[in-house]
């Protein structure tokens, strides 16, 4: 039996700005477990003016990031909705 997941882990990039001309990424969003596994953080980078970096971290708790996106978010058309009973 598989144990249970307690906490998150990983990252998903979820936007790379980069200039053409230059090939040098000039901003970068990627959502991220925090240290300790209990929550996410949103981590954006943004390098668009030469010489200056603003980087900004947004915490946030898996639960309320599901809240978020079923408030949010849109329902996909198709997805099977099954309940099954024990």
């Amino acid at each position: 039996m598989t144990p249970p997941n307690n906490g998150a882990h990983g990252a998903v990039h979820l936007l790379t700005d980069s200039d053409a001309l230059t090939a040098s990424v000039r901003r970068t969003v990627r959502l991220e477990a925090a240290p300790d596994g209990k929550s996410l953080v949103l981590i954006d980078v943004d390098q668009r003016k030469p010489g200056t970096q603003r980087e900004v971290r947004y915490e946030i708790t898996p639960a309320e990031l599901i809240a978020a996106i079923r408030a949010h978010g849109a329902e996909l058309p198709g997805e099977s909705h099954r309940e099954t009973g024990k």
